[in-house]
């Protein structure tokens, strides 16, 4: 072996397209489901379920991105994406399984039902938490995406309309946390 030569290491390549594409979608859908827990009776009424206080996290295993959520007296909000210690917890086992439901491509039901999420806590509240994400990706989603990723897609009333408007226009830009202490 010639000596000039430099021994390199190969490291495995990061994916950082599809990490900053998960990224969004945790982002998109934390934001989405703060504001959906202040703008939609439905999503109002399982938030109401849950234990007060209770964390929340959604995580991409091995060091992937984080969604944190928060529920404290009654309001749930968008803690951000550092991880912490929570009462429900998320696990996608790779990154590529976490792609594939956050680009639409595949449902949680069928990530969960293809094994590719794993569940530390109450499994009751995960089902709720599930009910209440997809309530918030049918207003996030267009028709045409959101029919691969829902069971079933709710029909777009002129309230639904103007939920979805709030929660594109200002739920998810700003947060609608402030306005769910204001209005209580």
């Amino acid at each position: 072996m010639n000596e000039n030569m430099v021994s390199h290491r190969w490291k495995p390549r990061k994916k950082r397209g599809k990490t900053f594409m998960i990224q969004a979608g945790l982002f998109l859908l934390g934001r989405a489901l703060e504001a959906a827990a202040v703008l939609d009776k439905d999503a109002r009424a399982e938030v109401a379920k849950w234990n007060d206080p209770m964390t929340i996290m959604l995580h991409v295993h091995s060091q992937g991105p984080t969604m944190v959520l928060k529920k404290e007296n009654g309001i749930l909000r968008y803690a951000g994406s550092t991880p912490v210690e929570a009462d429900l917890t998320i696990f996608f086992k790779n990154l590529e399984s976490a792609f594939l439901i956050f680009s639409g491509q595949m449902g949680s039901p069928q990530g969960s039902a293809e094994h590719r999420v794993s569940l530390k806590g109450d499994a009751s509240q995960a089902m709720s938490l599930i009910r209440c994400m997809d309530i918030a990706q049918a207003y996030l989603f267009p028709k045409f995406i959101a029919k691969n990723v829902l069971k079933s897609v709710p029909p777009m009333t002129l309230k639904r309309a103007g939920i979805r408007a709030a929660i594109l226009g200002v739920g998810v830009p700003v947060g609608l946390g402030k306005l769910a202490r204001l209005v209580r």
